[in-house]
């Protein structure tokens, strides 16, 4: 399989609930021309933010289903089907390939963790194999517990995964970044996403981005890469301020709640998050977002 370098921003979207806790896939429509409307490239869907292991797999598969319907090709597709059985996985990459997602992608198992690389590469393989026409992401991220070196990870995953594409990297440690892209001569896509560190990624080299802050705020990421490329320091800097206070906003009030809250300034309503996170009171809901927009507006 040929590995096509992605450029551009993906989101990662929330996933919509009504008050009672079930699913609403009829703002998914929505979600998607809003990401094509700011110039997002794809959707990485039912991950971290779109809370993806609090889903059962039925409820997986009619989310897939519904961002088939609603992108209409406009946007590359990412299904991330980690789970904590790896019968699970399956099944939801074969669905990935039955509705033509672009890729897969998984979060290793985070209580019977993969204890070596080896073991990693193992478990990444067959998940891979239940998608075998589709390019496959392993998502590394602080929020797994599994630390392992990430080039170790594609040297032994080299010619034994043969749809391996390359890493969804979520951690701060751009140092092990720089050389995964380095390794297997840079025949890997290694995907960064850690929002408030959009700069610096962009600075060693980084061209594709996953991430949830750009459901709402993506044409401040784009200003910031414009700005970049222009090299115009002083204007990424103003950028990555915004930005790093959008994400202060977040952490302030709970996470995927306050970001949930976020996309009313999209207009989209995407409800409170699944236990174990908590929800938040309509007016503080209300106040974050009109926080965000003062942020973006200034």
């Amino acid at each position: 399989m040929k590995i096509e370098h992605l450029s551009g921003l993906i989101a990662a979207p929330f996933t919509a609930f009504h008050a009672n806790g079930e699913l609403n896939c009829e703002m998914i429509a929505r979600q998607a021309d809003s990401l094509v409307a700011d110039g997002v490239k794809g959707a990485y869907i039912c991950g971290t933010t779109g809370e993806g292991i609090s889903c059962s797999v039925a409820e997986r598969i009619a989310i897939m289903e519904a961002w088939t319907a609603a992108s209409r090709g406009r946007l590359k597709l990412i299904a991330h089907t980690g789970a904590l059985a790896l019968g699970d996985v399956e099944v939801l990459g074969r669905e990935a390939q039955r509705l033509g997602f672009y890729a897969t992608s998984v979060v290793p198992p985070c209580y019977f963790k993969p204890g070596s690389v080896e073991a990693l590469v193992e478990f990444c393989a067959a998940a891979a194999a239940a998608a075998p026409e589709l390019p496959f992401y392993y998502y590394h991220t602080m929020n797994s517990g599994v630390n392992l070196s990430m080039v170790e990870f594609l040297e032994k995953a080299d010619g034994r995964i043969p749809n391996l594409a390359g890493i969804k990297f979520n951690h701060h440690n751009l140092y092990e970044y720089q050389n995964c892209r380095w390794a297997c001569d840079g025949k890997y896509d290694v995907i960064y996403g850690v929002d408030e560190f959009f700069a610096g990624a962009l600075a060693v080299g980084a061209e594709c981005f996953i991430g949830s802050t750009y459901n709402y705020s993506a044409e401040l990421y784009t200003a910031v890469w414009r700005a970049f490329e222009a090299g115009d320091r002083a204007a990424v800097l103003a950028g990555m301020h915004k930005i790093c206070q959008g994400v202060d906003l977040l952490n302030r009030h709970g996470g995927f709640a306050a970001g949930k809250a976020m996309m009313l300034v999209k207009g989209i309503e995407c409800g409170n998050p699944r236990l174990p996170f908590l929800p938040l009171p309509e007016t503080e809901r209300r106040e974050i977002a009109a926080a965000l927009r003062e942020i973006l507006e200034r």
